[in-house]
């Protein structure tokens, strides 16, 4: 007799997550930490009826979050594959901030600034699947409200600090200019600005290394200078 997990197909693992396959089709992204990941499904059908392109929701539990599965390869894949795309991928990514800025907070999402707006946290290309109809957002585990330049902030910081092999930063160099080169002027400004809190963030989330440590800084000092 197999167990509830021997059934499904383990497709990716996470800090805090595994992600299973089930046999009829259908994902489920289960928490190793006991998070209750009946929040994240509100706000994932919340998303869906404001028009952000994220998985539909089958159903949800305390301990189980199921979704239909997107099949394509996420966004960092298709850089891999095909890194002569790195500025219309990064062109994307900057799309779907424009998409999430015009999306009002849901009043049941935590944050900080009542009034704020809706921050994913984590929108990077390892978090955007290149789904059939298009790009698709997951992984909604760290949304909160708050002022919308730190999400922006957040994107361009994760996307130029990941650790690469040097044949690769040529690609991350493209795709953070498109990235850059896709949302408005102003509101670049105000990233360059919000890039001190967003590194705060980041740091803080998990213990990194000194390499990627020390990569933030320079980051956050060639913005501020």
């Amino acid at each position: 007799m197999t167990t509830r997990d021997e059934a499904h197909r383990l497709l990716a693992s996470g800090r805090e997550a595994d992600v299973y396959l089930r046999p009829d089709g259908l994902l489920v992204k289960r928490s190793r930490a006991g998070r209750d990941l009946g929040p994240e499904a509100e706000l994932m059908r919340y998303l869906r009826r404001h028009g952000i392109p994220v998985p539909r929701v089958a159903d949800a539990s305390e301990t189980d979050l199921v979704m239909e599965y997107v099949p394509g390869p996420r966004m960092s894949q298709e850089l891999d594959a095909k890194p002569w795309r790195a500025r219309a991928l990064g062109r994307e990514l900057a799309e779907l901030h424009r998409k999430l800025d015009a999306v009002p907070a849901p009043d049941f999402l935590d944050g900080q600034s009542p009034n704020g707006g809706l921050l994913h946290l984590d929108l990077h290309p390892g978090n955007v699947v290149m789904g059939p109809e298009g790009a698709v957002v997951v992984d909604w585990a760290s949304a909160r409200r708050g002022d919308r330049k730190i999400d922006v902030a957040m994107s361009w910081l994760a996307m130029a600090v990941a650790p690469l092999r040097p044949v690769k930063r040529l690609a991350r160099s493209r795709l953070v200019r498109g990235f850059l080169s896709g949302v408005d002027v102003s509101v670049r400004v105000e990233a360059r600005r919000a890039m001190a809190a967003a590194a705060e963030i980041r740091l803080a989330r998990h213990k990194r290394d000194e390499a990627e440590v020390s990569a933030v800084r320079r980051l956050v000092r060639a913005c501020t200078d």
